[in-house]
Order: structure tokens, then C-alpha cells, then sequence
């Protein structure tokens, strides 16, 4: 009898030793001749900014990693390793989560998805010969002497051209312009892009009321702000409720849409709300970002926004940008790469360019349109751009 449990004992060894050979062996979990490429990924994993900003940017990631899957580069088989830390929305937590990245888990490419972070990151990316994809800094922190720094969304100033542009043709009724923005580096980045924008299409700003990005009482800057009574008023849903308690009747805009903004200002408060940063909704959209859509929506309960769906396209075009470098280490050759190609998305073509806007070309030209919120939850695209007519257009209002 013992001698037949051995046996069946070596038979199962077997048996797993084979089942490891073939998932990869070794029992690290890695598939046999792939190898990985890692993705540093800077981000507020916490707080209201970790729950709108951070963690749906590191679920859009988790998402396109595992729709991409393998992608082979020179020959090679690679996957992504996606590697996060939480750098807030501070210096302090910018400069942590690099440095970490960089010298601990030994990065060459780092995304960062909130802006004050981003450029606490780029003198140690700059110098650390470390490929930096941020969002939300001035142009002023671009150029030749940032070689290593790429704006890897759609910028500010495309997004403004192209809402004024949609408010210049389809809504002569509006004439005046004004924000309620948090006080910090994306905040005036924005602003600033907005300002030009509208003084473009010769629309007034009338004002701009700032608050703190950790306050939780916003009537006082929601009184001051329906007191200037504006036509267009960039606002998010903390906001337009209370505005609309003071009697505004204008029309309210902002980057991002969620459902949670109808639940929190009020559906009624939200018709009319204008999105222009482009949304993953509504029947225009391809086939795999519908796909991603209802994937989403089953892994993590809730609807596709554009948050995630910007980091699904990012490492989209990344990994296409891997493709078409040949390499995954050499950081020259991948950023001559992005600065000269056209990169395949779920979107459609995305590529890097504007550089008569920052000096040197490095920020990403994407489709972009405007979405008008018209319901419960009801989300109808109102205008829309191509890539090319996007550079075209964002050279027109900026380039200057």
C-alpha cells in the first residue's frame, strides 16, 4: 500500500512539474520567453483624488495591459509590468514615488497622471535619462532643454480650441466665459489655456474664483461666481448645485464626466453640461472601446470615463511606440520614435507633435469632441475633430 502511494505521489510531482514547464516554469508565474517591461506609474491613490483621478487611471492601465496582452518588439516577446505608487497630488509625493521608481524598481519609462507630482518628477527624470508622460504642466516647463519630457494626453490647449470652437459655431447665445478652478499647478494650467482660448474667439472672461484642491465647502466661491453670472462657466458638480441654488442659469463645463456628477449636482442641475475632454460613451465610439466599455463596467462596477480611457490609450501608443522603436531600453531611440510616428489606438491615429506651441513637439494630437450631458445619464456628442484637424486647429489658437 505504501509503495502505491508513492508511486501515485510521483505521478502527481509529475504531473505539476509538466503543468509548470508548460505555464511558464520555474513557479514565478512568468510565461516562458516572455519577457516583461516595466511601466512606472505615478498617481493619488488616495482620497477623493485617488477615488476620481488615481485609481481609474490605474484600472484604465490594468485594462489595456490586459486586452494588449503579449506584443513582441524586435523579435522578443514582452508584457507590461505595471509598477504603481502613490505620489498625491504634492512636490513631496512626486519626488518619493520617482525616485522609488527609478532606483528601486529601476523604470526607464514613468507616467505620472496629475501634474504638480509630474513636475516635481521631471529634473529627476531629465537627469536620470528616464522617459517622463505627464499631464497638466505649463508650456513654459517644455522644450529642448526637456528631452525626456512628453505630454502624454490630450493637452489643455487642444481640448479649449476645440470648445470654443463648438461654442464660436453651434452657441452664438453665449458671450462670456468665467471658471471656478482648484489652486494648483493643473488648475492654473488649465485656466490659462481656457483664457487664451476664448480671448481667440472673442468671448470676454469675466472671472475666475479659486479654491483649495482639499476644501469641502463650496458655497461661498458658488455665490461669488453666480453674483458674475456668466454664460459659460467651467464648474464641476460640487459647484453647480450650489450655483444653481443662487439663481445661475448658464451653462456649466468641465474636462471629465462621471455619472456621479448628476448624483451629486442634481440631474435637473446638469442638463445642458458640456464635456470637452473626449468621453468613451455614446454610439460613435468603435467596436473595442464598446467592448472595453461593458469589460469595464462588469470588473469594477461602474462606467467607462474618461480618466481610465485616457491611460488605456496611453499604453495603446506605447506599446505600438515599443513596436515601431525596435527596442524597449534604448531611451533615445523610443522618444525619436514618438517625436516622428503615428501611433494605432482604440481611438484611431494618435501622434506627438505641436511643437510651434512647446519648442520640440512633444505633445500627444489626438481625436477630440464635445459631449452635452442631455439626461439622466445621457451622453450626446455635439462636435467632433480628427487628429489632423485637432493639430490644425491648436496651432491656429496657440501657435502664436
Amino acid at each position: 500500500m505504501k509503495r502505491w502511494l508513492l508511486v501515485v505521489a510521483n505521478v502527481v510531482l509529475c504531473l505539476a512539474l509538466v503543468a509548470g514547464v508548460a505555464c511558464g516554469g520555474g513557479g514565478d508565474g512568468k510565461e516562458e520567453g516572455v519577457k516583461e517591461v516595466k511601466l512606472g506609474i505615478g498617481a493619488p491613490l488616495g482620497g477623493i483624488y485617488g477615488k476620481f483621478i488615481g485609481i481609474p487611471s490605474k484600472q484604465g492601465f490594468e485594462l489595456a495591459a490586459d486586452y494588449i496582452g503579449e506584443f513582441t518588439v524586435d523579435g522578443q516577446r514582452y508584457k507590461w509590468n505595471l509598477i504603481f505608487e502613490d505620489a498625491g497630488i504634492d512636490s513631496a509625493g512626486g519626488v518619493a514615488a520617482t525616485t522609488k521608481l527609478i532606483y528601486d524598481d529601476g523604470v526607464k519609462l514613468i507616467s505620472h497622471v496629475y501634474g504638480t507630482p509630474a513636475l516635481a518628477a521631471q529634473p529627476i527624470c531629465e537627469d536620470s535619462d528616464v522617459i517622463l508622460i505627464t499631464t497638466g504642466i505649463p508650456l513654459d516647463t517644455m522644450g529642448p532643454d526637456k528631452p525626456h519630457t512628453l505630454i502624454g494626453m490630450m493637452s489643455g490647449e487642444e481640448s479649449a480650441a476645440t470648445l470654443m470652437k463648438y461654442i464660436s459655431e453651434e452657441r452664438p447665445e453665449i458671450k462670456t466665459v468665467a471658471a471656478l478652478s482648484e489652486d494648483t499647478t493643473t488648475g492654473h494650467t488649465l485656466v490659462d489655456t481656457l483664457m487664451t482660448a476664448v480671448e481667440y474667439y472673442g468671448l470676454d472672461w469675466v472671472g475666475t474664483e479659486w479654491f483649495d484642491p482639499n476644501a469641502a465647502e463650496f458655497y461661498p466661491v458658488a455665490t461669488k461666481m453666480a453674483d458674475t453670472d456668466p454664460d459659460l462657466c467651467y464648474a464641476d458638480s460640487r459647484q453647480i448645485g450650489p450655483m444653481r441654488e443662487m439663481g445661475w442659469e448658464g451653462t456649466s463645463f468641465y474636462g471629465v464626466y462621471f455619472p456621479y456628477f448628476g448624483e451629486m449636482a442634481g440631474w435637473s442641475n446638469l442638463e445642458g453640461h458640456l464635456s470637452y475632454y473626449p468621453e468613451p460613451l455614446g454610439e460613435e465610439l468603435p467596436e473595442l472601446v464598446k467592448d472595453m466599455a461593458a469589460e469595464y463596467q462588469q470588473r469594477y462596477g461602474e462606467q467607462l470615463s474618461m480618466m481610465p480611457f485616457t491611460y488605456i490609450i496611453q499604453l495603446y501608443y506605447l506599446t505600438d511606440a515599443l513596436k515601431k522603436a525596435g527596442t524597449v531600453d534604448d531611451v533615445d531611440q523610443i522618444i525619436a520614435t514618438l517625436e516622428t510616428e503615428t501611433f494605432d489606438t482604440p481611438i484611431g491615429p494618435v501622434k506627438f507633435g505641436l511643437d510651434e506651441l512647446d519648442g520640440i513637439g512633444h505633445m500627444l494630437i489626438m481625436p477630440s469632441w464635445v459631449g452635452e450631458i442631455t439626461g439622466v445619464n445621457e451622453y450626446n456628442r455635439v462636435f467632433y475633430l480628427s487628429t489632423d484637424e485637432a493639430e490644425t486647429l491648436t496651432v491656429e489658437v496657440f501657435g502664436q
